[in-house]
Order: structure tokens, then C-alpha cells, then sequence
């Protein structure tokens, strides 16, 4: 195992130490790459994780890797979709080309991209699709996943049924729900770059042999390749049971004295942006559901680092319009009811005093009879006719 170094690269006003690692453990072959030249001309890193059969795999993430650098700058979340999709399209078109030897071939793929936007903010663009993971770590010793697993272990752990360190060992943790070469869509996201941060893309085999807070420690070291030689040294410690690789990033503060290569990125503004063909549509960026708050509304994102007024803005201002003023005519209507129907029952409740007045005011023979009325005379209706008087009893009276 060698540790590859393009060196430190001066680039948006800080130096950047990259550094990456990878072995093939108990594999027969190591089916994982990664890339770390493209740096200095395209801000590029990444990580691939083969898989299919032993050559298939390391086939499909050379082949990823490759389709990925030839995309082009990555400087928007659109662009890096496109590229993922583009080493999907490659890493397919090579298995159609000689099914019986890359039949089920595949690979999980994790991308960072560096650039700068109009405004002079420098972060990742970063694009992943399976369980290869982007870690970062801050001055103050916090230790962010920045990337989700496509895995239903790691589902689990979203929904609070595991820890974070169980999913290595849970069902589920080695089957990929996304993969380059079958169709899988990349999760998208802007991670800020600032002096003092560390970051860290690594496979599966990293994963499952070492915790969150032990990479956050490796991370710590005085060097990226310091870095990369622990980590490996650890996975060995522990007996690794895959392939196994590790890219590390050290963002430092510029140093006038220090003699670092300079980067030949795009200036800000100034790269192309990467579109699909016009028969496909792309999704809007989602947030990743494990990136914190502060990070996650760090970045308002577009079809470039720069904001669009969206052409629908006049329209949804006057379908708010339309909504308040209807609002306030029901509001209003339902007022003008309201008080038809207390002015309603007020005359109800006056007209029943009125006939309670009326009916006290009768004479006591006819208290409690109501008049009734006939045309335009008022009767009051007679007492009943008392019954006639009994005839007195006759009796017969009997001789003796």
C-alpha cells in the first residue's frame, strides 16, 4: 500500500493537502480506486467501490472515475449530477459490451469537487451515490457525515432504530439501493470549505472496521498522508474483510513563505455549466438528511453557484394576491351573516316578551286562553258549557 500526494496546491486563497490510500485486504483483487491527480486542474476527488465479479468491479470504478474527470468543472449541483449520470452511462455501455464477463457490474461513487462562487464562498460541490462516504471534521473537533449511506441499514438508523456504529453489522449494511451502472440517481449537496477543516472520503472497508469519532482523530494529524497511514494502519490492526481506501483533504490558512503548486481552476463565474440532453429533466438538489442545520442552509442552490429570479415569481405574487382578496370578501360575507342572524333572533326573542306582555295583561276568566283570530274580529273563545245537573234519585217505596 502507497500513499499518492499531488502535493499542496494553493488555490482560493488557501492550501490544500491532499492525500489517498487503498487496499485490496482479503480480496483477491482490490475492485476500489480513487483519484486525487485531477486536483490541481479540476479541484477534483473521488472514490469509487466496485462490484460484480472480481475484474468486473475494478472495471466499473475505473471506468466511473475516468467518466467522471471527463465531464468537465464540476461548479454547480446540476453539473455533478450530470457527471454521475455520465459515469452511470459508461459504467452500463461496458458491461452491454461483454455481458458474460461484467454481468451485475457496478460501483458506489463518491465525488468533491472544489470551487468558488460569484460571491467568493469556497466549498464542495459533492455527489454521491451507495455507501461511500464524505466526512468532515472542524476545528473545534466536530465530526460531520455529510453523505448518506444508499443502504437499508443505514435507513434504519435515520429512522432511530440503530446506532450509527451498528450499521456495519446490521441487515441490509452490503446491499446498495443506488449504484452507478444501474441507474442510481447521485444525492447532491454544498459542503463550505474554510481553513481548519478536514475532510475525508472513504469506502465501505474503512466503515466497518473503524467508528465516526476514530477517523475524527486520524483526521487531526499533521499531514493528509499522516492521516491516510493511520487510518490504513488501524483497518490492519482490526483485520479488514474488503477492499479499503481513504482520501483525505487538509484546507490550511495561505502561507506567503510556502512554496505550494497553484492550482489552475476556473475562475469564478467563468466554467461552462454541464447540461443533460434536452430530453431529460433533473430534480431540484435535496439536502442531505444527515448534514447539520448550519451547514445545510449555508448554500441556496441553482443550476449554478450564483441565484436565478425564477420566471414563476409574478405569477405566484398574483396568485397570493387573488388567494388574500378572496379571503377577505368570504371573511366579510360571513360577517354580514353573522349579524343578519343575531338582528333575527333579537326580533324573536322581543316578539315572545310582547306575547308574554299580552297574555298578562287578559282578563283572569280567560288568563292563560290565547285570542284567536278570525278576519279582523278577535273571538275569545268561550268557556265549555257546564254538564246538567243530575235528576235527583227515585225511590220505590214497598208494602210490608
Amino acid at each position: 500500500m502507497t500513499v499518492e500526494s499531488p502535493g499542496p496546491i494553493r488555490a482560493y486563497g488557501m492550501i490544500f493537502d491532499v492525500a489517498g490510500a487503498s487496499a485490496q485486504g482479503p480480496r483477491p483483487e482490490n475492485q476500489d480506486a480513487f483519484s486525487v491527480s485531477q486536483f490541481p486542474q479540476l479541484g477534483l476527488i473521488a472514490v469509487a467501490d466496485g462490484m460484480g465479479g472480481q475484474r468486473a468491479g475494478r472495471v466499473a470504478a475505473e471506468t466511473a472515475l475516468k467518466a467522471v474527470a471527463g465531464s468537465g468543472p464540476i461548479r454547480s449541483l446540476d453539473a455533478a449530477r450530470y457527471a454521475i449520470r455520465a459515469a452511470d452511462d459508461a459504467v452500463a455501455r461496458t458491461a452491454g459490451g461483454d455481458p458474460a464477463a461484467m454481468e451485475g457490474m457496478g460501483c458506489a461513487l463518491a465525488v468533491l469537487s472544489l470551487t468558488q462562487d460569484r460571491a467568493g464562498d469556497v466549498g464542495w460541490i459533492a455527489a454521491s451515490v451507495g455507501d461511500v462516504r464524505v466526512i468532515s471534521r472542524s476545528p473545534d473537533g466536530v465530526v460531520r457525515l455529510e453523505t448518506r449511506d444508499h443502504t437499508p441499514a443505514f435507513a434504519r438508523w435515520e429512522a432511530g432504530e440503530i446506532a450509527l456504529d451498528e450499521i456495519p453489522d446490521s441487515p441490509g449494511a452490503n446491499r446498495l439501493q443506488r449504484a452507478v451502472g444501474h441507474g442510481g440517481e447521485a444525492d447532491t449537496v454544498w459542503i463550505p470549505v474554510k481553513a481548519g477543516w478536514t475532510y475525508l472520503l472513504h469506502s465501505d472497508g474503512v466503515t466497518k472496521a473503524m467508528r465516526l469519532d476514530e477517523l475524527g482523530e486520524a483526521m487531526t494529524l499533521a499531514s493528509s498522508a499522516a492521516a491516510c497511514e493511520a487510518i490504513t494502519q488501524k483497518v490492519e490492526e482490526r483485520g479488514p474483510d474488503d477492499n479499503y481506501t481513504a482520501v483525505v483533504v487538509r484546507a490550511l490558512p495561505d502561507d506567503p513563505n510556502a512554496a505550494p503548486s497553484d492550482a489552475t481552476l476556473p475562475n469564478p463565474g467563468s466554467a461552462t455549466r454541464q447540461r443533460p440532453p434536452a430530453d431529460e429533466t433533473l430534480d431540484r438538489p435535496r439536502a442531505a438528511a444527515a448534514r447539520p442545520a448550519e451547514t445545510r442552509a449555508a448554500f441556496n442552490p441553482s443550476d449554478d453557484v450564483t441565484t436565478r429570479p425564477s420566471p414563476l415569481g409574478p405569477v405566484a405574487t398574483g396568485l397570493a394576491v387573488l388567494a388574500l382578496a378572496l379571503g377577505g370578501w368570504a371573511a366579510y360575507t360571513g360577517s354580514q351573516a353573522h349579524s343578519a342572524a343575531e338582528a333575527t333572533r333579537a326580533d324573536v326573542a322581543a316578539l315572545r316578551r310582547s306575547m308574554d306582555s299580552v297574555a298578562m295583561r287578559l282578563p283572569p276568566d280567560t288568563a292563560g286562553r290565547l285570542p284567536v283570530t278570525a278576519g279582523d274580529s278577535t273571538v275569545v273563545p268561550a268557556p265549555p258549557a257546564a254538564p246538567p245537573a243530575a235528576a235527583p234519585a227515585t225511590r220505590t217505596r214497598t208494602g210490608r
